[in-house]
């Protein structure tokens, strides 16, 4: 009985200091990005939520506000969704559609796709 604690007490520690569990547990919520240059400004929201029957399957639901300075054009809006696959081995969760991989930091509260970096807004 003392032995079945300790194992247990051990396999609960190690789960705890999991960084791939951490990773899994921190990609839930809303993300977002402001970009601008001399010609444009856009905000990007992404708001990724896990899927009821597939552990490792995320919805992903992209809004993008972009507005060109120069023309002084109206803004103009998109919604775009997505579905992404966790890969538990890689830490890495891969839009199915084009392929983009997006990359977690915990650690740094945010998250990365190519070149852009989306600052986590709920936990």
């Amino acid at each position: 009985m003392k032995t079945r604690t300790i194992v247990a007490g051990l396999a609960s520690i190690l789960a705890a200091c999991n960084p791939s569990s951490k990773t899994a547990d921190f990609i839930p919520g809303t993300y977002v990005n402001h970009a601008e240059s001399a010609y444009s400004v856009a905000n990007d929201t992404l708001a990724i939520s896990a899927d009821r029957d597939n552990a490792n399957v995320y919805h992903i639901v992209r809004r993008t506000g972009f507005r060109r300075k120069k023309e002084r054009q109206v803004p103009q809006y998109q919604v775009k969704t997505f579905i992404g696959i966790w890969s538990e081995q890689q830490q890495i969760l891969q839009i199915s559609q084009n392929g983009v991989l997006i990359l977690f930091h915990p650690d740094k509260n945010e998250l990365s796709i190519e070149n852009s970096t989306y600052l986590k807004l709920k936990k």
